[in-house]
């Protein structure tokens, strides 16, 4: 069991915060007893599928489920594509972001360009201080080197990607999306981050959606993704049952 401060949340959400994150090798009842320990404002735990025999524990201890998390990944292979979809993404570029793209993608996330995630979702957050979290976290992103692309259709952009790597082989999508103007358009199931990393020198992609986000992962299916991992997300507030 991984037991993480999550300090940020302090100034994210305005709470202290543990991200508890079970093992395979972790019994029932030890989940139980070093749950019941914990003190703090929020706690999240992630529950891998293949241990999903101590989901009642979790429950039992007063956690609410809220969201999959669905790990996916790409090997960069070629993708099959329709003739308008290869259209779109042919006529679909990118560049590393300027100062006026960075602008224009905290704005699309104060006007709440992101509404599926487990904060939006939680009466106790709800969408403004998801905005803020997500602003946080780009700009913290920013300042430890990830590389922020715009994603542009006609000299348009349309979205934008975030990516980063350990070892210059496996790259991470951290975050995307598609700018409010063009979130009916079409245009949001052509992604650009495999020829991106294809074109660092990369041989893997890998990146995570929610499961309140339908469309977001059937583009990533529609992509090549592939799934390799789930994890059932729990949460709890202080002063929520059993307490």
């Amino acid at each position: 069991m991984k037991i993480i401060d999550a300090i940020w949340e302090k100034r994210n959400l305005g709470v202290s915060s543990y991200e508890v994150v079970i093992e395979t090798e972790d019994s029932a009842s030890d989940i139980e007893k070093k749950l019941a320990e914990l003190d703090a404002d929020y706690i999240v735990v992630k529950v891998p599928t293949e241990h999903s025999d101590v989901l009642e524990s979790v429950q039992k201890s007063g956690f609410s489920y809220i969201e999959d998390l669905i790990h996916v990944e790409h090997d960069l292979s070629e993708v099959t594509r329709n003739r308008i979809i290869q259209r779109l993404y042919d006529e679909t570029t990118y560049r590393e972001m300027n100062d006026e793209d960075l602008e224009q993608l905290w704005s699309e996330i104060k006007d709440g360009m992101f509404d599926s995630d487990r904060i939006s979702n939680d009466s106790r957050f709800g969408k403004e201080k998801a905005a803020t979290r997500y602003l946080n976290w780009t700009k913290d992103l920013l300042e430890k080197g990830a590389r922020f692309y715009a994603i542009r259709y006609r000299d348009d952009s349309t979205g934008f990607v975030i990516l980063d790597t350990k070892d210059g082989v496996t790259y991470n999508s951290i975050l995307g999306g598609g700018y409010r103007k063009y979130r009916k358009s079409g245009i949001g199931i052509i992604q650009k981050e495999q020829e991106i990393t294809k074109s660092l020198g990369g041989k893997r992609i890998t990146t995570a959606v929610s499961s309140n986000n339908v469309g977001q992962f059937k583009a990533l299916i529609m992509n090549g993704y592939k799934p390799y991992m789930i994890e059932h997300i729990f949460i709890k507030h202080k002063g929520d049952r059993n307490e």
